[in-house]
């Protein structure tokens, strides 16, 4: 269940103004839900420091429990959540289904109690003039009991959930409590109001305050600990994430570990997320590629088209229930899960007092080197002697020119202006050399798919047309490609000359 939701602070003698005049109709206030909420997480609160929250809570027309993830932004920078729920019925112990989930997050640490929040909601929908329900308004008064501190704190805050998901009626709130004088919470959840007040030294430090390595370092182990919870479901683009994530984190470490005396310590890390890359590669390809081929064959308005789309369809099936096997099997390994607690120490000794960090005069070195490679790689493509060859060294450009391309993107807090500059560059770079890569991978699946056709040659006709039209994007990558580069590295020579 998505939620887009804004929450707003009430201060002594402020209330939720009037509702008249908004671009939804305000219907009449619901009856007094009184909720009752207990919180669960690790005991260094690993959940609330990624922005997850877990509770059982009873009353009011959601009672269950709750496990909320963040999805990003919606509307007017209200964050997203993607709520998952369970009945009562599940038990009092936090079900197995949601922890399993949270495998990645909490790895061996239980989930214990960590607050008792109890809450009195003042409800009120706003529809527009076909009664569909456009946003919800409500009016807490919170008291929250912190495990480990005495006494009880009391607040109260108002919610605006964007039910249309547009923005608009939830914009108009907004400004109609700004207007009140009414403050949007620094909190996101009523947990972290209620820990963050009964002991701020209990949350995290973020990213910016561990250096520029450990900072990013930090946000890319968030990033793919948040996308093992999507891929554990099955969400699209979740493995995508963990790839991105992990291919970051092992080209950040590979360029700059040495400089900080750290290389014995991240050569066996860099090992262990190519590993899991590999492990993940074969269902991101599936996801990509049957997306890309089925709107590639319908495009060909061949006789043979839809039987073209069923033959595929049937081999994607087949390919990504294998694939699935392999990401669940990786995701729930003993060696995925050290490698997780490996990447966590390191970040956490690279925020510790007298930690090494990077300055400017650590980046250039590296960045020099990175884009060599990318040079050199370009020369193989113009000397290869055949189209396979050239195809391999293309693909090589694409692999030198990622790293190149994040080893920029860590060095963004010492010369913003001038990695900007060149992460657009390379960002273009990318695009082609990425584009390149699908068209090379579609032909492979696609003669594949047609090595398996039973339909007499119907359907392999089609699919040979989408081969030749997959031939034609990757030629036409590779024409641009030298331009492409010169236009980069035009940019990004900069930061080391």
């Amino acid at each position: 269940v998505p939620e887009i939701e804004r929450k707003y602070v009430l201060r002594p003698g402020q209330s939720l103004p009037g509702l008249d005049g908004l671009p939804a109709t305000a219907g009449a206030p619901s009856a007094v839900d009184a909720l009752r909420a207990q919180y669960f997480d690790t005991r260094d609160l690993r959940l609330l420091r990624l922005g997850l929250t877990l509770r059982r809570r009873e009353g009011g027309p959601d009672a269950g429990w709750h496990l909320k993830i963040p999805a990003g932004t919606g509307a007017g920078g209200a964050p997203v959540r993607t709520e998952v729920r369970l009945g009562l019925a599940a038990g009092s112990a936090p079900p197995v289904a949601l922890v399993q989930l949270l495998t990645g997050v909490v790895r061996r640490q239980p989930l214990v109690p960590v607050a008792q929040i109890s809450t009195e909601r003042h409800r009120r929908e706003l529809v527009d003039a076909g009664g569909r329900p456009q946003a919800e308004v409500v009016e807490d008064r919170v008291r929250a009991v912190v495990g480990g501190h005495a006494g009880a704190q009391r607040w109260r805050e108002i919610e605006v959930e964007d039910l249309a998901g547009d923005g608009a009626v939830a914009d108009a709130l907004s400004a109609r409590l700004a207007a009140a004088g009414i403050e949007r919470s620094a909190s996101p959840s009523k947990l972290h109001h209620a820990i963050s007040a009964a002991d701020g030294a209990a949350l995290p430090a973020r990213p910016a305050e561990a250096g520029v390595l450990g900072g990013y370092l930090r946000r890319e182990l968030e990033h793919l600990v948040l996308a093992d919870v999507g891929a554990r479901r099955d969400v699209p683009e979740s493995v995508h994430a963990m790839r991105k994530a992990s291919r970051r984190l092992r080209s950040a470490l590979r360029a700059y570990a040495p400089a900080l005396g750290l290389a014995e310590r991240a050569d066996p890390l860099e090992d262990e997320l190519r590993w899991l890359g590999q492990r993940l590669s074969e269902a991101r390809d599936v996801e990509v590629q049957r997306a890309r081929l089925d709107a590639r064959v319908a495009a060909t308005a061949t006789p043979g088209a839809e039987a073209g789309r069923a033959r595929l369809a049937a081999y994607f099936t087949e390919r990504g229930a294998a694939a699935r096997e392999h990401v669940v099997a990786a995701l729930d390994s003993d060696r995925y899960l050290g490698l997780l607690d490996a990447l966590e120490a390191l970040v956490g000794d690279l925020a510790g007092p007298g930690a090494p960090d990077l300055a400017r005069g650590d980046v250039a070195r590296p960045l020099r080197r990175l884009a060599k490679k990318v040079a050199g790689r370009r020369r193989d493509v113009d000397a290869a002697p055949a189209p396979a060859e050239r195809d391999a060294a293309v693909h090589g450009v694409r692999k030198a020119a990622k790293r190149l391309r994040y080893a920029v993107e860590v060095a963004k807090p010492l010369a913003p202006k001038k990695t900007g500059r060149a992460l657009n560059r390379l960002d273009d770079l990318q695009d082609l050399l990425g584009e390149f890569q699908d068209a090379v991978v579609a032909r492979e699946h696609l003669t594949r798919a047609a090595g398996q056709d039973a339909t007499a040659g119907v359907a392999g006709f089609a699919l040979g047309v989408a081969s030749q039209q997959e031939a034609d994007v990757a030629e036409a990558q590779v024409a641009r490609l030298g331009r492409a580069w010169q236009r980069a590295l035009k940019k990004a020579r900069p930061l080391w000359s």
